[in-house]
């Protein structure tokens, strides 16, 4: 069921995902989610946001002038890792966008042999 292989997979989506994040790149972002994904979380009223992978690797990629900023260090970290059936796992992580620190839920699914992100859930909170 779980092997070494998958978990470095599992690992190197997220590390893309962290890169990605940190730089603003949609064109990795793209790489990280599968085409049918979903990004949920709290809009600025508290009204649920959804958002489909297009829009959301759309955003990663807008300029955000003057990102990444030295007084922004980067920190991320992956803080589990589960695998809950032979095609299905999900990582709990932590990533710093500018003045926002984020922990994230992502759900994985192998479908046809290639790992990706099916959904993500986020939460946020403002650092300094």
């Amino acid at each position: 069921m779980l092997n070494e292989k998958d978990m470095n997979e599992i690992k190197r989506i997220i590390q893309t995902y962290f890169d990605a994040s940190f730089e603003g790149s949609g064109e990795k972002m793209a790489q990280v989610f599968h085409s049918a994904a979903h990004i949920y979380g709290h809009g600025a009223n508290g009204e649920l946001n959804d958002m489909p992978k297009d829009f959301f690797v759309n955003l990663v990629g807008t300029p955000r002038p003057g990102m990444p900023k030295p007084e922004y260090p980067r920190q991320d970290e992956i803080l589990a890792i589960d695998f809950t059936g032979e095609n299905t796992a999900s990582a709990r992580v932590m990533l710093r966008v500018g003045t926002t620190l984020f922990t994230d839920m992502l759900c994985f699914m192998r479908l046809d042999g290639k790992w990706g992100v099916i959904s993500k859930v986020f939460s946020g909170v403002q650092v300094s």
